[in-house]
């Protein structure tokens, strides 16, 4: 068995304003020369953003790029030293390492065997849920780093979850949209859509996992209009900022298909329900990012750009 870091969490959830040892044992097949043994508890928001660029070559060739930024905003940072130095930075650890070559440098030899050593972690009393989305997340990890002079550092790291902030009372109002909006359809269109109207209406604003979202959409052509069938289902929006730099992920849910009206030609009405239910982060907001929810009626016109309307609604956790 070859040297290695075994970090011995007693527990992945953290609890918030609490301390908690993590132990942690170096086990060493041989004796090892050992500059410093660090530890580093991070508990960041990460995002990400793809963007692209052009390049232009000497025969005025274009070639676009492709790129992804990624950026943290810690949320706690705990940095321990175990035993040894502190870090030497990239010049000094090399001149460390010519020295232990020579039998010099800063260092301490390490026996075969375990040696035990304890992290003490915690975390903010308002700190941000775990999550893991497409373009953002929010994380919790503490890295082992054994600085090896002339030889190949060890690493270790072990992710810890958080949970949810235990909800507050809230209430719940009725909310309503329609479609087009108070600006109307736009010249683009106005060309590519049917001339019609829909209003949705929910029953609550806001939804717990398990529980029914209850609504009811209106129709009401200013001619007779075909309709296919009509879809409802859950959207979410997710977007991200880093370095400056913008993006977003559309999580769809199953669709469910609420039938076929045919041909409608002054109003049709339907109330419907659909699960509050979705494997995607719930709604939650971030310094660099977010992630909306919302219900979603889309009516499959032939011949024409579909319809849709989508009513913003809060998914607790």
């Amino acid at each position: 068995m070859a040297n290695e870091i075994r970090i011995q969490s007693p527990t992945e959830t953290l609890q918030r304003g609490e301390k908690v040892q993590i132990p942690v044992i170096l086990w060493l097949e041989r004796r090892l020369k050992v500059r410093g043994i660090h530890a580093k508890f991070l508990g960041a928001e990460e995002t990400k953003a793809n963007y692209t660029t052009t390049s232009t070559d000497s025969k005025g060739r274009v070639t676009t790029h492709t790129h992804t930024a990624v950026q943290h905003v810690e949320i706690t940072s705990q940095q321990q030293l175990l035993a040894g130095n502190e870090p030497l930075g990239f010049f000094g650890n090399m001149s460390d390492a010519v020295a232990t070559v020579l039998g010099a440098g800063q260092h301490d030899t390490l026996e075969p065997g375990e040696h035990a050593f304890s992290v003490e972690i915690s975390i903010p009393a308002d700190a941000a849920a775990t999550h893991e989305g497409k373009k953002t997340r929010v994380f919790y990890e503490l890295s082992m780093h054994v600085d090896v002079p002339a030889g190949f550092d060890l690493k270790a790291k072990q992710s810890f979850h958080v949970e949810p902030l235990p909800l507050a009372k809230y209430e719940t109002k009725p909310v309503r949209t329609r479609y087009p909006d108070d600006a109307g359809r736009g010249l683009f269109d106005a060309f590519v859509t049917p001339n019609v109207r829909v209003e949705m209406a929910l029953a609550a604003d806001k939804y717990q996992p398990h529980e029914m979202i209850e609504g009811i959409f209106t129709i009401e052509p200013e001619q007779a209009l075909t309709c296919r069938r009509i879809l409802v289902q859950l959207i979410g929006i997710e977007t991200s900022e880093a370095n400056g730099h913008r993006d977003s992920y559309v999580h769809v849910g199953e669709p469910r298909d609420l039938g076929t009206p045919g041909t409608v030609i002054k109003t049709y009405s339907q109330e419907f329900s659909l699960p509050a239910e979705t494997v995607a982060p719930r709604t939650t907001r971030g310094e660099k990012f977010s992630i909306d929810w919302f219900v979603q009626v889309q009516l499959d016109v032939p011949w024409a750009k579909d319809p849709t309307i989508r009513t913003p609604i809060e998914m607790l956790r």
